[in-house]
């Protein structure tokens, strides 16, 4: 173990297109944000043990020490959370057994932004592992939560990309003359990543027809120069999920009265909105406020290498 510290960083991400399709293959518009988690790891002298802090921007949120070498927890402020970064640990060490943690050891994680905001405090600490551990953060995430893996590629990227599972990444250049009138919304309420794949591959395989379908929505919306057919894909898009999930529509459910069009980023029901409007900044955030939501980030504030 190094004597010195060391330093990791991961970006955050928002997965713009192909939600739940991306698990079946789909390509999709991933972005990485401006937002992210650091790790870093040091020496210490509490021999043979690991004492483990992350921290939010609220102050320390979960603590753990483990025995080192067999990972045993010694005392911890959330036993759930504990036992998850106990196999998570394990797993790194079963994808590189030269891997070793011996010594003492103190790491720090910390995310630049709230946990509940969905914008992956899992995945950038599985990057941020695997890339202290010299393991394949790919082959790590699908061990520990077998998503598709676009929050992974969004990681380590500088710009949005084009993911599509098990085929790799492309760089995409989004030159949206109309970035000015794309927001995010934080809907309030967290999905659970694992919960919601599990629910969906359970569902079973979609048809290659839709994959195509949404496919060709992700190349129209990253080609688009124009604010109306861009509203409209959105549209497209959101008719496709509804009918994949049995679920209504988040503009018709909530927000039938929005002089825009509003779609459903990630995991349905939680995490973030992506808006398109003609209304000027303050009249969407008058808007929302007013629907008691108020975490509201204009798309060159949120989205990493905006234009």
């Amino acid at each position: 173990m190094p004597d010195k510290q060391e330093s990791y960083y991961a970006h955050g991400k928002l997965l713009l297109t192909a939600e739940y399709f991306v698990l079946q293959g789909a390509k999709a518009i991933a972005l990485p944000v401006k937002y992210g988690q650091r790790m870093t790891v040091r020496s210490n002298d509490r021999e043979n043990e690991l004492n483990w802090k992350a921290f939010t921007p609220d102050g320390l949120w979960f603590s753990c020490d483990l025995r080192l070498p067999d990972l045993e927890i010694i005392q911890s402020s959330d036993a759930e959370k504990a036992g998850i970064l106990r196999d998570t640990l394990q797993t790194v060490q079963q994808l590189n057994p030269n891997f070793q943690l011996s010594g003492g050891l103190e790491i720090h994680t910390t995310i630049d932004f709230d946990s509940q905001w969905g914008l992956g405090s899992s995945s950038t600490l599985i990057v941020n592992l695997a890339s202290w551990a010299g393991v394949d953060p790919f082959q790590l995430n699908k061990k520990i939560f077998d998503g598709s893996g676009f929050d992974i590629a969004c990681a380590s990227a500088d710009g949005p990309i084009f993911y599509t599972k098990d085929e790799g990444v492309e760089s995409v250049k989004l030159d949206y003359p109309f970035v000015d009138n794309l927001y995010f919304v934080y809907s309030g309420s967290k999905k659970s990543t694992r919960g919601e794949v599990r629910r969906f591959m359970n569902k079973g395989a979609v048809s290659s027809s839709e994959i195509g379908k949404i496919n060709e929505i992700t190349e129209q919306m990253a080609q688009t120069g124009n604010l109306e057919e861009f509203r409209q894909l959105m549209v497209d898009h959101e008719k496709l999920v509804s009918g994949l999930l049995n679920m209504p529509t988040v503009k018709s459910s909530y927000f039938t009265d929005f002089d825009g069009e509003i779609k459903s980023l990630g995991a349905w029901g939680g995490d973030f909105y992506l808006v398109a409007t003609t209304m000027n900044e303050s009249g969407v955030f008058q808007y929302f406020k007013e629907k008691g939501l108020h975490v509201i980030f204009p798309w060159r504030e949120l989205v990493l290498n905006s234009r």
